[in-house]
């Protein structure tokens, strides 16, 4: 084929020796794509090759990527892609095209076998070699100053935002919170939700709730940031963001009843489902917001749910929350962990001032991301 004599050529003019594996499921279950690259793999290093490139199938090289053996780390070779105008997908896009060494495939024990469906794989691949060191995690984390916050064990400790007459009908009409979280997974109660997986279904963590037809920010099982909330015929609307345990995150809502949209943003940064790392946003959401009048916002819990419930509590930190009463625009999101705007502004996070029960109270240098 064409493109097969173009990579016959490129590699010829690179010096480099190569043969050419391709990996197709042939059975009715659902699709599995890092077990057919780590087969693919398997037949590679055991007929002798000292390092793979796992493609995708869509993808050729272009003039100036090096395609050479690298014993240093993994390489990540689709970071300028003609499709996103030589741009990278998304800050952790780890797919395409990555070159590993038969040590490093063996250090990080390749793929996971468990994605079954599309997706989430080769993130997962990602931080296989983040914990194997192999990665530079400097944009993940900046400086931040010392602050305190508040530490949820994820079995009993919660707080709550007093009641408060500013807060009255505050989600039915325009309004933004943004909340300075980190989340963490709680597997003894429940196993993280894995693309494909019949055996564990969603469970939410409640980081910020207002109860009832509960509104709010969440951490759920499958790894991701979410919001829910109701219009006033009832109806659900939900958005999410990838995010993995530890990571301290600026989670923005912007709710704009003027033009039915609701924003959601990660560290200023509005979610991008073209990207692959969210759901759409803005989204365009059905009549009028759902009133809740004169509603307590609990932290790290919601009464919705029974004690035993496995949603009951979240695992996690808060170090800030700031509510408006108006829609911020993207400008004003886009910095909100360095600066904000004080127009509108009805709440600032003040420990001191909640209820709270059985909450650790941390003082630390928190980081977060840019």
């Amino acid at each position: 084929t064409p493109s097969d004599s173009w990579v016959k050529k490129f590699f010829k003019q690179q010096g480099i020796e190569f043969q050419m594996y391709f990996a197709h499921q042939v059975d009715d279950k659902l699709f599995n794509r890092g077990a057919m690259k780590n087969i693919a793999a398997k037949h590679a290093f055991e007929e002798g090759c000292d390092y793979v490139v796992w493609h995708d199938i869509d993808m050729i090289p272009e003039e100036g990527v090096d395609y050479s053996y690298n014993k240093d780390n993994p390489i990540h070779l689709a970071t300028r892609i003609s499709q996103m105008e030589y741009g990278l997908k998304y800050h952790e896009y780890f797919g395409g095209a990555v070159l590993f060494t038969k040590e490093q495939v063996e250090a990080t024990n390749g793929y996971s076998n468990d994605y079954w469906d599309w997706g989430m794989e080769d993130d997962d691949l990602f931080w296989r070699c983040h914990l194997e060191g192999y990665t530079d995690d400097s944009y993940l984390n900046v400086p931040f100053k010392k602050k305190k916050y508040l530490e949820f064990d994820g079995e009993k400790s919660w707080a709550m935002i007093p009641n408060n007459i500013k807060y009255k009908d505050l989600t039915s009409k325009s309004h933004t919170i943004s909340i300075l979280t980190r989340a963490y997974q709680q597997p003894n109660k429940i196993p993280v939700h894995l693309i494909g997986s019949k055996d564990t279904g969603y469970v939410e963590f409640p980081i910020l709730r207002i109860p009832g037809y509960d509104y709010g920010v969440s951490f759920n099982n499958s790894r991701a940031l979410s919001l829910q909330y109701w219009n006033s015929f009832n109806q659900h609307n939900y958005m999410w963001l990838k995010r993995y345990d530890g990571q301290w995150s600026w989670v923005t809502v912007v709710i704009d009843q003027s033009t039915n949209l609701s924003h959601f943003y990660l560290n200023g940064t509005e979610v991008d489902s073209k990207a692959g790392h969210g759901s759409e946003s803005p989204w365009k959401y059905n009549g009028k917001l759902k009133k809740y009048g004169s509603k307590k916002i609990y932290l790290g819990t919601t009464p919705s749910v029974s004690e035993h419930d496995p949603s009951k509590f979240f695992k996690g930190s808060i170090a800030d929350i700031k509510i408006w009463d108006r829609a911020l625009n993207t400008e004003e999101v886009k910095n909100i962990h360095k600066e904000y705007s004080t127009e509108g502004l009805i709440y600032k996070f003040n420990i001191d001032s909640l209820i709270k029960y059985d909450v650790k109270e941390v003082t630390d240098t928190v980081k977060v991301p840019e």
